[in-house]
């Protein structure tokens, strides 16, 4: 059965103009590439700008230029050294630097934890302070001031400022913890508030073929009947689909998607993804993969190099090895660290 939106519902959830969408909307919504324009010239017109500073930084973060977000976060701070979140962006550039690893990891990571403190101690309700700072104390080794006593103080603290984040963090816990039926009651009465982030986060963990998939897929498509642009939604059902090889429900969703956000092909990868991993057609997954390498992907989206070595794995696939050299090659020159492309091009070269 083709559960395609239809026609009708697609004309009143088309994607909104986002040429007059302010900034804090763009971020919130996922729409990092125009975020970035605006903010760009924001900071061209005034070096100075706290609040743009400190969004660019943290954009930057995203897009994996550490060293760029470090610089614009600084800048923001020594211009607003009360701006919890200058702060906050300086935290989570030290972060993504501490998480990179090697001998230069414990400077950053200490730098972490003292920049969202500040950000804490000027902003005590800075719902992304506080979560920065549980994974901080779940992951860090007390050498550089992890302590997982601390979290559940403050899974109470953000449990006051945003209970639902709160919520989807002890399931995240329950889960860690291998209890799948506390994790499961968790997400279920956090669903109730009838928000789309509770209802997908239920969402995503129904969709493993042996949980309750078509739960999850008609919660998915309840969230984007309302909220078009979730594109992680559009995914859920796409790979739901992908997965029971339903694939003229598939190719109608990801047509829906498309109308629905343009521009923006999210779902169109994890199908692909699915496909390749889970042993189904072959051919569709080449043509979602080529289609993904044809716009810019949105910042904190997969990264074309990625792409390039899913295609290589469809290609090696089906007889191609020259061409899936040719597609790793661009992966390993594109993402150098992408170590399963160098696997596989080291293994396809001999």
């Amino acid at each position: 059965m083709n559960r395609m939106l239809p026609a009708a519902l697609l004309l009143l959830v088309a994607a909104p103009a986002l040429a007059q969408t302010d900034v804090a909307t763009l971020i919130d919504r996922g729409y990092l590439r125009q975020a970035e324009s605006k903010l760009t010239a924001r900071v061209a017109e005034a070096p100075n700008d706290v609040d743009a500073l400190a969004r660019l930084a943290r954009i930057r973060v995203e897009q994996g230029k550490t060293e760029e977000a470090m610089a614009l976060a600084e800048r923001a701070v020594a211009a607003n050294p009360n701006s919890a979140e200058a702060h906050y962006a300086l935290a989570e550039a030290n972060g993504a630097k501490a998480q990179k690893g090697g001998l230069g990891a414990m400077g950053p990571a200490k730098k972490f934890k003292k920049e969202a403190e500040a950000t804490l101690a000027l902003d005590p309700r800075h719902s992304d302070a506080i979560e920065g700072l549980i994974q901080f104390h779940q992951q860090a080794p007390g050498l550089v001031g992890g302590d997982k006593k601390k979290i559940p103080e403050l899974l109470d603290r953000l449990n006051t400022v945003d209970p639902e984040k709160a919520s989807i963090r002890r399931a995240g816990a329950a889960m860690n913890e291998k209890d799948s039926v506390k994790a499961e009651a968790i997400l279920r009465k956090t669903a109730e508030s009838g928000s789309a982030d509770a209802r997908l986060a239920l969402a995503g963990w129904l969709a493993q073929p042996w949980r309750k998939p078509a739960e999850a897929e008609r919660l998915a498509r309840e969230v984007v009947a309302r909220e078009p642009w979730r594109q992680n939604a559009w995914g859920t059902i796409a790979v739901v689909e992908a997965r029971e090889k339903r694939y003229d429900d598939l190719d109608a969703t990801l047509a829906a998607a498309e109308t629905a956000d343009p521009g923006r092909l999210g779902a169109v990868y994890a199908a692909a993804r699915t496909l390749i991993v889970e042993g189904g057609d072959l051919a569709r997954a080449e043509k979602y993969l080529r289609r993904y390498l044809a716009t810019p992907p949105e910042i904190g989206y997969p990264a074309h190099a990625g792409a390039h070595w899913r295609l290589a794995q469809v290609l090696e696939k089906k007889g191609q090895k020259d061409a899936a050299v040719a597609e790793l090659r661009i992966a390993v020159r594109d993402q150098p660290d992408l170590d399963g492309a160098k696997k596989d091009l080291k293994r396809l070269s001999h």
